[in-house]
């Protein structure tokens, strides 16, 4: 078992723009107390889409004719919030404009990893370390929970950022990253894979335990330690490289994967087993799956070693599956009746001219698992959805949407365009990773995304490799120590304080208008007093209607 004697890690330097609200929520947050309300971020917020890692949207996906609406040369898990896609990549954290990809912030290469998980305050990722950062893209702080490998991606309930370290559920203050209870098994260490929470509980496995346990305390609601299948070979599902299994909860159930197979056996078989949130109680099971899916009021989905079948959720029958046999099922999304997975197609199964197309990619199935759409990727996606758009990271992060939509209509995808939609309606990102549904007569995006909002104010880390933001733009310049956000037009000088943009040390991009709508300049030793002024900065601004609010009226 790990050391387990909680540290925080030193703030990192470059944070005194921020010193005096960090100061402030870190001391919020007592160590008796209940951690402060935070905020549920509307979207994809985190793996799978909420806290029980569900992927079910109550949205529409992009429904066809779908085209490529950009694509950003760098690709890893991500979540959708407000606008803004957050991209977890080579240690890093990317923020993207969802409308075009161009990039607003990154964080210099802090060893995250997994899933971000958004809240309305801030970003987490795992990792190296737990990490908090601000929306604007400025590095709060980051904690170690005393495990020295990769913490998987985090899942944020009432206050509380959930993590498995060491063999440990960690609940931790979602404020100022300190560790408010803790759950460690006495028989032996738990996945470390997410966990899932739903109905006030949070669900965590071990290879011979599933365990609910209450999110506010920790406290015990229920263990089962009998995995569906025979007594000699059943163990609840361990994640690997090909299938990260991992709890699936509603507000009523939670999924959990489970295998029935000999150890030697080449490909794993087993069950995915409904169980009663409250009560612990076996509702029903499928055949032949190992890895929970989306569940739905109607039924639950679940992938195989190879492919993706839906069950009844009463009876457990197999009611649902795809047209096509599937090598591999990376990842799956329902919305409006359309299940949209990232998969590979069996081609032993087929002719040389019965192969279906494109062999890996996104697919769209409908009611009957017969094909909506496909667009190509270079290897298996991880799928997420928002406002309309499946966002696929494979190699590359693709966002695919409705052609009407990229032509500027407002409707779902409806092909009616209406008199002032562009000659050539829609089109593939011109660097063309993915491919539409056929039509041949698809135009590319009139303006490729650009990386000027990187130039508002974000730094980043020298050590970090340079990264083109969006279709082949610029590279992002790379400049002191920790991404500081892309907020008000502002730079950061050497001693710490803000300079006015266009006034910097050089980015070409930096605007140099409305130079009185700088904030005050903040040293590294402002701390709260900086905060209170730049507060009464802000109300005497807003009330008095001062020179710099004329000046901006009259830009």
């Amino acid at each position: 078992m790990v050391e387990h004697e909680r540290r925080r890690v030193l703030q990192y330097a470059g944070l005194a723009i921020a010193g005096g609200s960090l100061t402030t929520s870190a001391a919020a947050a007592d160590e008796d107390d209940e951690p402060a309300s935070i905020g549920e971020a509307a979207g994809w917020s985190s793996l799978g889409g909420n806290p029980g890692n569900n992927a079910i949207s109550t949205e529409s996906g992009p429904k066809a004719p779908v085209t490529v609406a950009w694509e950003y040369d760098r690709s890893g898990p991500t979540a959708v919030v407000d606008g803004t896609v957050y991209l977890t990549t080579g240690g890093e954290v990317h923020a993207l404009d969802a409308a075009d990809g161009s990039l607003e912030w990154k964080t210099g290469a802090i060893g995250a990893s997994g899933t971000p998980a958004v809240t309305d305050e801030a970003v987490y990722v795992g990792g190296e370390r737990l990490t908090r950062i601000e929306r604007d893209g400025t590095l709060c702080c980051q904690a170690d929970l005393g495990y020295d490998e990769a913490i998987p991606s985090p899942v944020v309930a009432d206050g509380r950022v959930l993590v498995v370290a060491g063999g440990i559920l960690c609940a931790v203050d979602a404020r100022d990253l300190e560790v408010r209870w803790e759950f460690d098994p006495a028989d032996g260490t738990l996945y470390e894979q997410p966990v899932a929470v739903g109905d006030g509980a949070v669900f965590a496995a071990s290879e011979s335990r599933l365990f609910a346990r209450e999110l506010a305390d920790g406290a015990e609601r229920w263990t089962d330690d009998d995995p569906a299948g025979t007594d000699e070979y059943s163990h609840f599902t361990a994640p690997s490289d090909r299938q990260v299994s991992h709890p699936v909860a509603t507000d009523d159930v939670v999924a959990v994967g489970s295998v029935d197979s000999e150890p030697e056996a080449v490909w794993e078989n087993g069950h995915v087993t409904l169980y009663d949130a409250e009560t612990g109680v076996k509702r029903t099971k499928s055949e032949s799956a190992i890895t929970p899916g989306p569940v739905t009021d109607r039924r639950f989905f679940a992938r195989s070693t190879h492919d993706l079948d839906g069950f009844d959720r009463e009876t457990g029958e197999n009611d649902w599956e795809t047209v096509y046999g599937m090598y591999h099922v990376s990842s799956a999304v329902v919305a409006d009746g359309t299940v949209y997975a990232g998969a590979t197609v069996n081609g032993d199964g087929y002719t040389a001219d019965e192969m279906p197309e494109p062999e890996t990619g996104v697919y769209a199935f409908d009611e009957n698992g017969e094909v909506e759409w496909a667009i190509a990727t270079d290897e298996r996606p991880s799928l997420a959805l928002a406002d309309g758009t499946i966002y696929a990271s494979g190699e590359t992060l693709l966002a695919i949407r409705p052609e009407a939509n990229e032509a500027g209509d407002e409707s779902d995808g409806e092909d009616d365009t209406g008199d002032d939609a562009p000659e050539d309606d829609g089109g593939d990102a011109e660097d063309g990773s993915g491919e539409s549904d056929g039509d041949d007569g698809a135009a590319e995006p009139d303006d490729e995304p650009t990386n000027e909002t990187e130039a508002n104010g974000a730094e980043q880390d020298s050590g970090s490799d340079d990264v083109d933001g969006g279709n082949g733009t610029n590279d992002a310049d790379e400049e002191g120590g920790i991404s500081e956000g892309a907020t008000n037009g502002t730079e950061r000088t050497d001693d710490g304080s803000n300079s006015d943009a266009g006034e910097g040390d050089g980015d070409e991009n930096a605007s140099g208008e409305d130079a009185n709508d700088g904030m005050p300049g903040f040293t590294a030793g402002a701390g709260i007093a900086g905060g209170a002024l730049s507060l009464e900065w802000l109300r005497r601004r807003e009330t008095d209607g001062g020179a710099g609010a004329d000046d901006e009226k009259k830009s």
